[in-house]
């Protein structure tokens, strides 16, 4: 409700599961768990590109985007992503997040591509991972304005 009377709109979040991962449980129930904390939610299911994930988030004005990733192929698709933010001069803007099956040792590596948080399967806490997506979005507008 905060956020509503602050920003004139509920906190949006595009969930994407890009490359040929075909197992959307875990993104299914972070867009869940999302819409239940109050958030606008846009979810297009699987084998999307970084493109497609991108273009969604500017025309739907997201305050975030989450990634779902579970194949293995992390580090190629977050370069993809990233490199597809910044041509659209939206990578400042637009924090990104990563959740799946992600080795500790790939973490600082993706954090220094730009990915604000890396959700594995140790985060289990629905509230504590909407309160954490929520704190990651409010930092972003403050350090835009």
């Amino acid at each position: 409700k905060q956020f509503m009377e602050q920003y004139g709109h509920r906190p949006r979040i595009v969930v994407g599961k890009p490359g040929l991962d075909g197992h959307s449980n875990g993104a299914e129930m972070i867009s869940v768990a999302a819409r239940h904390a109050g958030f606008d939610v846009i979810y297009f299911g699987i084998r999307l590109s970084a493109v497609d994930i991108v273009q969604s988030a500017i025309e739907e004005d997201v305050d975030v985007i989450g990634i779902s990733l579970l194949s293995g192929s992390h580090n190629e698709i977050i370069d993809q992503l990233m490199a597809e933010l910044d041509k659209e001069g939206a990578r400042d803007a637009i924090p990104v997040i990563l959740g799946g099956i992600i080795p500790q040792s790939d973490i600082p590596n993706l954090e220094q591509k730009g990915i604000q948080r890396v959700f594995t399967p140790k985060d289990y806490d629905l509230m504590d991972i909407m309160n954490t997506i929520m704190d990651l979005i409010l930092n972003a507008k403050k350090t835009a304005a």
